[in-house]
């Protein structure tokens, strides 16, 4: 992807960008399908930190020192926190967190109902998943 079509005409420009977008949306669609669907050892070779990481990073990373337009800074920005922000709810459904992590949900609220239960459940997914991948033999550096 070319970062200046300049080459272009405008026209020509709109329909590549039509185009791209429609392939991504009908590819996330298919993604969350397989997602859905495949047996779980089909899943782990397509849904793993190495492939999903780098989505995450150029997803969720705000670059405000590198935006020169403001208002499409700010438009980024706030379409990051929505997204990021559902992300969040669904990583901390209640009901999930006790399925992920039952004895961690089972410590942080001790038998009690919680004030924040999304925030505990959360706390609960991220503190299951970051011993299990403690637990992982670190990479050699390429």
């Amino acid at each position: 992807m070319s970062e200046n079509k300049s080459a272009y005409s405008r026209q020509t420009q709109s329909v590549y960008n039509n185009r791209i977008r429609n392939y991504t949306i009908r590819a996330l669609k298919d993604l969350a399908l397989l997602a859905e669907k495949l047996p779980e050892k089909e899943q782990a070779q397509i849904f793993n930190e190495e492939t999903i990481g780098p989505v995450a990073h150029q997803l969720f990373r705000f670059r405000a020192r590198q935006e020169t337009d403001r208002s499409e800074a700010e438009a980024r920005r706030e379409r990051i926190l929505r997204v990021c922000c559902g992300i969040l709810d669904e990583m901390a459904w209640v009901e999930n967190a006790w399925d992920l992590a039952p004895d961690v949900m089972n410590i942080l609220t001790m038998g009690q109902s919680d004030t924040l239960p999304t925030i505990t459940a959360l706390k609960a997914v991220y503190l299951k998943g970051f011993t299990k991948r403690q637990a992982i033999p670190a990479r050699a550096p390429k």
